[in-house]
């Protein structure tokens, strides 16, 4: 490797001796004859333990250096710890020798953000999304993060309330934010089907004061819809709460600033209902 940017012949030369194949077919007698001979050139063939799940490693003369059971996982004959596996693997290569490394971009390693806005209002939200479920883990460890620029108009929804009794905030108002409501990896077909009808409505309460700002309750369920409201909802879903505190100046009506979460369930409606708890927390960015 050297520095600069590689053309695609020498990106493709310098893949060239490390090629991994892999076969999980029926069975030996459908296998194509390339396949079949990489599979009785490795041990694997030999292997009584073997199932029809395996990996090959090739050199750039095409020849069997490694192969092993393509099925992760420790713990059985039949299974195999691939990163392990493929360590083994790099000392029979005929890896080409490495001068210099490649000129690698030096990426931010920074949230999304926003701009400060030109006046006082903040220039939007950030929504941290997470599946909170225990039984999808790795998931919940991958939160989503979205951020969504407001005008001053959409955050005149918001101003502080009038009444001590507060006002009504309709949840179509928030619809920048709701829309992004998904759990991390779900199926590109679902998500391409937007959340067309936002209904709930939440109040917006006074909750106090201090020597710098006052404070404001928003608080209330949200129901998010793919179908019309008039069908059956055959298409998935969000029904949640949302809570959220806002701040403003001790005499001025504008958001200062805003910390909220939402808590409630991603109803996935492929081949049934399956409810996926989502847990979402948003304040307002910059501050």
């Amino acid at each position: 490797m050297r520095g600069g940017p590689l053309s695609t012949p020498e990106f493709l030369e310098l893949l060239r001796p490390f090629i991994v194949t892999s076969w999980h077919g029926a069975g030996e007698a459908a296998m194509d004859p390339e396949v079949h001979r990489v599979f009785t050139d490795s041990p694997l063939s030999k292997d009584p333990h073997r199932l029809n799940v395996f990996a090959f490693v090739l050199n750039s003369r095409g020849e069997v250096v490694h192969g092993f059971h393509g099925l992760p996982g420790r713990g059985g004959p039949d299974r195999s710890d691939w990163k392990g596996e493929l360590t083994k693997v790099l000392p029979k290569l005929d890896l080409p020798r490495v001068e210099t490394p490649l000129a690698v971009e030096q990426r931010s390693q920074k949230l999304p953000d926003l701009e400060k806005s030109a006046g006082s209002l903040p220039a939007g939200v950030r929504l941290f999304i997470r599946l909170d479920e225990a039984k999808d883990s790795f998931r919940g460890r991958l939160p989503v993060v979205e951020v969504v620029r407001m005008s001053p108009s959409d955050w005149a929804a918001l101003s502080f309330p009038d009444e001590e009794s507060g006002k009504t905030v309709e949840a179509e108002a928030l619809r920048a934010w709701l829309v992004h409501l998904y759990p991390a990896g779900i199926r590109t077909a679902d998500q391409k089907v937007p959340f067309r009808h936002i209904t709930g409505s939440l109040k917006l309460e006074p909750a106090g004061s201090d020597e710098n700002s006052r404070y404001a309750l928003l608080r209330g369920k949200i129901h998010l819809a793919k179908s019309e409201p008039s069908s059956a909802e055959t298409k998935s879903a969000f029904e949640g709460n949302l809570e959220a505190l806002l701040a403003y100046r001790q005499h001025g009506t504008e958001v200062r600033s805003l910390r909220g979460v939402i808590e409630g369930d991603y109803l996935y409606r492929v081949r049934g209902t399956q409810p996926m708890p989502l847990r979402v927390a948003i304040e307002s960015r910059p501050e």
